[in-house]
């Protein structure tokens, strides 16, 4: 996400009436049903890429390598804030529209974004039908088939088509590109993945434990020092589900792993390993044969033959492109976290999930 410096009094006014009443976004997206039923229902289905994992795994820079392709339909900066009814939003925003000028996010770890910059959006469209389902006061609950229903299954998918028919703009829809998403948080829901999208594939990527805290504490550093100082920012993560750090940190209950943290919740690096630790693992237990695990170290450390396996995987037209991003692979910019700092259980087990991780990457 861009430095929220950069939003001006209007652009706080018209996210806060999108994000804040999700209400007025699920009401226009049936608009958008009636307006465009026929035109969506000549995009086919299949084909879907969703990217998910803990945040600071690199899902950021695999969205952006997938998406450069340009075999791949994914919500931008020009979506927002009405990613629920983007159709129409496309329709009123057009005359105004802002030249894509590239800055440095948020995170402050050299990563530029532009208007036209893919991003993580999707749980937008999550939080406007299911919300009270599985956001809690300072947490988060895994989704299964039982908390959803055929009227969110319906949302999800329209939003997809939505999404691949933006990309072809009044061009025929049954050639609309495949959708892409990054979304940290469906990495609890692989299993509901299943059904939503039975004919796509998701992604996962995954780094050396001790590395992935280091950068963990440096981004919650980060943003706690932010969100003091700025409420909007913190209001904008929590619309957009970005519940990974700072002031706005609700951490992901999977299988119950916050039962055994300590009230207050001490976020140090044994909390953040155990974090990993519990991510992890239900990655291993809940990702089926559409599951790509991908090891981040070894795709910095050796590009073209890791990206040539996940393009081989994801069937894509012209692998080829993606192949030749390695070039814009770079080492990570955080240090890992001491490891005197982590508890020697924590750290064990950690290691135990990571080797069972890159075992099953191949």
């Amino acid at each position: 996400m861009p430095s929220h410096d950069d939003y001006s009094w209007f652009d706080r006014w018209l996210h806060r009436l999108a994000l804040a009443r999700p209400g007025i976004q699920v009401g226009m997206a049936e608009v958008e049903n009636d307006l465009h039923g026929k035109t969506l229902a000549r995009v086919p289905d299949g084909g879907e890429v969703v990217v998910t994992g803990l945040a600071r795994s690199g899902t950021t820079l695999l969205l952006e390598l997938l998406h450069g392709t340009g075999e791949f339909a994914c919500y931008t900066y020009r979506h927002m804030p009405f990613i629920v009814a983007p159709l129409l939003w496309d329709r009123i925003s057009r005359p105004f529209r802002r030249r894509a000028v590239a800055r440095e996010r948020a995170h402050g770890d050299g990563v530029s974004v532009s208007y036209d910059s893919p991003e993580a959006f999707e749980e937008v469209v999550w939080l406007a039908h299911l919300r009270d389902r599985f956001v809690r006061d300072d947490h988060l609950d895994p989704l299964t088939t039982r908390e959803v229903d055929r009227e969110f299954v319906a949302a999800y998918r329209a939003s997809v088509r939505k999404c691949r028919l933006l990309a072809v703009g009044d061009g025929d829809p049954a050639r609309a590109p495949r959708y892409l998403a990054k979304n940290n948080a469906d990495l609890s829901r692989l299993g509901l993945l299943a059904e939503l999208i039975p004919a796509g594939r998701i992604v996962i990527p995954f780094r050396d434990p001790r590395a992935h805290v280091g950068s963990l504490m440096a981004q919650h550093a980060l943003f706690t020092e932010r969100h003091a100082d700025d409420r909007f920012s913190r209001q904008y993560m929590e619309w957009l589900g970005h519940f990974e750090f700072g002031e706005a940190l609700r951490p992901i209950d999977y299988g119950g792993w916050l039962a055994d943290e300590p009230r207050p919740r001490r976020v140090d690096a044994g909390f953040w390993l155990r974090y990993w630790t519990a991510a992890y693992r239900h990655a291993l237990a809940e990702a089926d044969e559409r599951a790509i695990l991908v090891d981040f170290d070894a795709l910095l450390a050796d590009g073209r033959p890791q990206l040539g396996r996940l393009a081989r995987r994801l069937e894509l037209d012209r692998p080829e492109r993606l192949i030749q991003t390695a070039d814009r692979l770079r080492a990570p910019t955080s240090r890992p976290a001491e490891t005197q700092d982590m508890p020697a259980d924590d750290l064990a087990a950690a290691t135990a999930v990571h080797a069972e991780l890159r075992e099953r990457s191949g």
